[in-house]
């Protein structure tokens, strides 16, 4: 029976890094950034498709855990341990296929700006509102605003 228990044990903490582990893996999405704060002039703004479907999500946690769950259901001793991890590892491929058909496109604006050091930045972000080429503007914390 304790070993029965070590075993449900060990089988959840597969399935914890499991998830962590293949979010770890997965290719980050976010806009193009600055180093470090700084500032510049707009040089274009420009309307862009954010491609949503990337990355991780619940969909891939939620299946990551729910395959888990199952595999570790299936057989005994390391052939249990087997199978929680793969049930864990299909999970999250399903739940981060189902969720990633499901997210739309959306509209997102490109700005670039030319740094007072001389170099460019570009930002991508959902609004661009207020800005103009040719503003001055401070580039930081994933964002372009006015100066």
């Amino acid at each position: 029976m304790r070993n029965r228990l070590l075993s449900k044990q060990f089988g959840a903490a597969i399935i914890a890094s499991s998830a962590i582990f293949i979010g770890a893996c997965a290719t980050p999405t976010g806009p193009a950034v600055a180093a470090s704060p700084g500032s510049g002039t707009v040089q274009s703004i420009e309307m862009v498709q954010e491609d949503a479907r990337n990355g991780v999500g619940l969909g891939t946690v939620a299946g990551a855990v729910i395959g888990g769950v199952l595999g570790n259901q299936i057989g005994e001793g390391s052939g249990n341990t087997a199978a929680t991890i793969a049930g864990a590892a299909g999970g999250a491929y399903a739940g981060n296929r189902i969720e990633n058909s499901r997210r739309q496109p959306s509209d997102a604006y490109k700005i670039t700006v030319r740094m007072d050091g001389g170099g460019y930045q570009s930002v991508v972000q959902r609004s661009a509102t207020g800005l103009s080429v040719g503003d001055r503007v401070r580039v930081g914390n994933n964002s372009v605003t006015e100066y």
